[in-house]
């Protein structure tokens, strides 16, 4: 395919819609538009004219979504800006989005089905547009999509891939480097993220990874990312890549009341490809013990996870129970109240006034359902073996809710 079939596409377009169309690049500037059809308001003919599209009208189809759509939506029309409603048709080919595409429809905030109809009338049209702009883009692309695809092989263990990622002159040269695995969730599980959702986020990810200095190979999976980093060539590189990420994908931060988060999970140093299956494992661990250990923060390192590294080479039953002395508080605890309780202490190294403070709680309540908790139990949950198989169980069961990949 080539640039010179673009112009025949739009004007085909036109010709199928009856009205204008055209075409922009990611950057804003205008790539083509149809001429065989006169139907324009006068913000088309400011950007015909100029060539790209004026900061204001961007601006205005930017504040529908436009920049991060991964489906077709309507921009409304701006009688400021003498600019008639239209559909964007987000361009997109091998997970990369390449362009957009405007058809200019006034009827269409009145009647939002005629999105879905007009994208299958030009629906071939709209796949060799996405291709063009795809190949235009850079001629290394079909290279990096299949280095992607070699770099997650290796991570999976194949002899193959692995081979052939260690002959990678950037991974030769550096002198260590470090695995982290991110995970978008929007709950308990990440198969709860609609299909638009995470598409949008998969394309935010494989943008700021393939643009990141540090990042040595790198692969976005519908589930989560795994990216090779060199932490020689910037101080934090994996907490600066998931700030990153995070800012890209658009989700919540620690303390405020949006339900998407993202989760990073860092491996140490590894010295050769050989090591990227095992880092891989153990990264993974580190991100889902993030999702659900508050303790660890959005990002955890495997040397720091503690008692999850033991916990995730077990198999547990399907409620996360593995100890009948945590199922006789489950059963006793209708709130769940002494559950929190007695993980928080335990967490806390028995500081009644870390606890209480944690929990936003008097002392004499501490102390009232450290002794309910006794009761239930029939053993002091605070003494030697008993307070080690409880507090193992309580993470075993906190990481059943991890996300799965």
């Amino acid at each position: 395919m080539s640039e010179r079939e673009i112009q025949p596409a739009i004007d085909e377009i036109a010709n199928a819609l009856g009205t204008g169309a055209s075409l922009d690049d990611l950057t804003g500037r205008l790539v083509a538009y149809s001429v065989q059809h006169g139907h324009a308001d006068d913000a088309r003919v400011r950007a015909l004219l100029n060539r790209e599209v004026p900061e204001d009208i961007r601006a205005w189809e930017a504040s529908h979504g436009t920049q991060t759509a991964v489906e077709p939506l309507i921009v409304q029309a701006n009688p400021d800006l003498k600019m008639e409603a239209r559909i964007c048709v987000p361009l997109i080919h091998r997970g990369v989005r390449t362009g957009l595409l405007y058809v200019i429809d006034p009827l269409v905030p009145e009647n939002p089905d005629r999105v879905a109809k007009t994208v299958d009338v030009i629906a071939p049209q709209v796949e060799l547009l996405a291709t063009v702009l795809y190949e235009m883009a850079s001629p290394h692309l079909d290279e990096r999509h299949q280095r992607e695809v070699e770099f997650f092989a290796a991570c999976q263990g194949d002899a193959g891939a692995l081979r052939s990622v260690e002959s990678w002159p950037a991974v030769r040269s550096a002198s260590s480097l470090r695995l982290a695995v991110s995970l978008f969730t929007s709950g308990p599980n990440v198969t709860e993220v609609s299909e638009a959702r995470a598409a949008q986020v998969r394309l935010a990810s494989q943008q700021t990874v393939s643009r990141y200095p540090s990042v040595v190979a790198g692969s976005v999976q519908d589930t989560h990312s795994v990216v090779l980093l060199r932490p020689d060539n910037e101080a934090n590189a994996a907490l600066r890549l998931h700030q990153r990420l995070a800012a890209a994908s658009g989700v919540g931060q620690p303390g405020d009341t949006h339900t998407e988060r993202l989760f990073t999970g860092v491996t140490e140093n590894i010295a050769a490809a050989d090591e990227l299956p095992e880092a891989y494992r153990r990264a993974v661990i580190a991100a889902q013990t993030a999702a659900v250990e508050p303790e660890s923060g959005t990002i955890a390192s495997w040397e720091t996870i503690g008692p999850y590294r033991v916990i995730a080479t077990r198999v547990l039953t399907d409620d996360g129970v593995v100890s009948e002395l945590l199922a006789t508080l489950i059963r006793g605890d209708s709130t769940g109240d002494l559950l929190d309780t007695l993980e928080v202490f335990y967490d806390q190294g028995d500081s009644v006034k870390a606890v209480a403070d944690t929990l936003h709680l008097h002392r004499t309540s501490l102390y009232y359902r450290l002794n309910k908790i006794r009761d239930i139990l029939g053993v002091d949950a605070l003494n030697g073996a008993t307070r080690l198989e409880l507090h193992l169980a309580l993470k075993a069961r906190r990481w059943n809710r991890r996300p799965r990949i």
